[in-house]
């Protein structure tokens, strides 16, 4: 696992996860707020994982976040998955991201299935695609819709 901080604080990790694997079953928010099976994304889309105790405000500004953004996470393909309980589901998603649930913590997971992005504060909606958008992959989705 390669672990490297950014400017901003975030700390960027690359580790290989076969997310199909780890998932099949967990519930996620799609834009549209519908619970499906996360393993029908992977890979057609990126999946915001926010892992955190119950009731925490930081994974509440997080959905906040990604409501308001709704139009560029549809744009980007991008789901949210939440692991805030003990659920065998929850506990799944944390151990596949390394992360405790005993604070907050939101991934980005791209389509290969690796963790891309990984923060202790929430991510805005603007760092996020920012981040995304200079990703190879979405460069080649963005040539391929002109």
């Amino acid at each position: 696992m390669t672990v490297t901080a950014t400017a901003e604080g975030e700390v960027a990790m690359r580790c290989p996860l076969k997310f199909l694997a780890l998932v099949s079953g967990a519930i996620v928010m799609s834009h549209e707020s519908q619970a499906v099976s996360l393993s029908e994304f992977n890979p057609k889309n990126r999946v915001l994982v926010i892992s955190a105790p119950a009731g925490d405000a930081a994974a509440e500004e997080q959905r906040r976040i990604y409501r308001s953004a709704a139009h560029g996470m549809a744009e980007r393909d991008i789901v949210l998955a939440e692991a805030e309980d003990e659920s065998e589901r929850s506990r799944q998603i944390r151990s596949r991201v390394s992360a405790d649930g005993k604070h907050f913590q939101v991934f980005l997971v791209g389509k290969d299935g690796h963790t891309a992005l990984s923060s202790e504060k929430p991510l805005t909606a603007d760092y996020l695609f920012g981040k995304i958008d200079a990703m190879p992959m979405r460069r080649d989705e963005m040539r391929r819709a002109r």
